[in-house]
């Protein structure tokens, strides 16, 4: 097949255009052309309107100001001091029985460490980036006292939700422990959604739960999606994402935990020697 041939472009040789142009070539040859010097062509067009979005630009930098508190968090310190080693962030994972909160566990162990985790129970400390340290606890699905306890010390919540029977009460009932505990950040993860037939389903049933977690939160919180298991895990740009939030959450320190001091007991052991237990427990 030949080569397509295009007419190519003829300059115009006549006219007050070409007049112009020969004349700027022969300047620009010789050297002597003239810089432009058009003050109207840098002004203002439209002063109200200018005005207007410079008023505008102003008010939403005053909506991002928030009054500053006392960090007495214990990263704070430790940057202060020097120290190498930041106190970890606690990341509680929480969700009714049966959600997929081991899974999710085991898939972000699986990315952060390249570790097949076998059990969750206790707590995993894990290192997310170069001076950060990031602690996942899961909490007990029908242990109140223990859900209490995690919604105060918790930096983050991982909020886990089966798309497919949606928001139960256990969720509603940790949202408000969450609250009466200062609210600290909300990242919620949908699971099951491979169970849906059809994406159309899928798409309408995550977007009436994300309206519905935003009536309970706040508008444009973050909702995550699981689309899917691959030998026991999440699917591993799916996890990777939700990785890419938690190691960009920045905490801001909460007026109710600033006024409320506690203890984090994250492990115990028990030292006592074998021959010193009786048969009714340690003597």
């Amino acid at each position: 097949m030949d080569k397509q041939s295009n007419k190519s472009h003829r300059a115009t040789k006549d006219g007050r255009g070409s007049k112009s142009a020969k004349a700027a070539s022969l300047a620009s040859k010789k050297g002597t052309q003239n810089a432009r010097h058009n003050p109207r062509a840098f002004s203002v067009a439209n002063v109200v309107r200018t005005k207007r979005t410079a008023q505008r630009n102003l008010d939403r930098g005053q909506k991002k100001e928030v009054v500053p508190l006392d960090d007495r968090r214990p990263g704070e310190a430790a940057s202060a001091s020097g120290s190498h080693d930041e106190p970890p962030a606690v990341v509680a994972v929480a969700g009714p029985r049966g959600c997929g909160k081991s899974v999710l566990l085991r898939s972000l162990v699986k990315l952060y460490a390249q570790h097949n985790l076998s059990g969750t129970r206790g707590t995993i400390t894990l290192r997310n980036v170069k001076r950060r340290r990031v602690t996942f606890l899961e909490v007990p699905p029908d242990d109140v006292p223990a859900a209490l306890d995690a919604a105060k010390v918790a930096d983050l919540v991982l909020l886990v939700v089966d798309a497919r029977a949606g928001f139960e009460m256990d969720t509603f009932e940790f949202l408000n422990m969450l609250q009466s505990a200062g609210m600290p950040k909300v990242l919620t993860v949908l699971t099951h959604l491979d169970l849906y037939k059809t994406m159309k389903g899928m798409r309408d049933a995550v977007k009436r739960m994300k309206h519905r977690l935003w009536t309970e939160l706040h508008d444009g919180a973050k909702v995550y999606s699981m689309n899917g298991t691959v030998r026991g895990r999440y699917l591993k740009n799916d996890v990777r994402t939700l990785r890419m939030a938690i190691d960009r959450t920045k905490y801001r320190p909460l007026v109710w935990r600033n006024a409320h001091p506690y203890v984090l007991v994250d492990r115990m052991e028990d030292l006592t020697p074998e021959e010193e237990k009786g048969a009714g427990g340690t003597r």
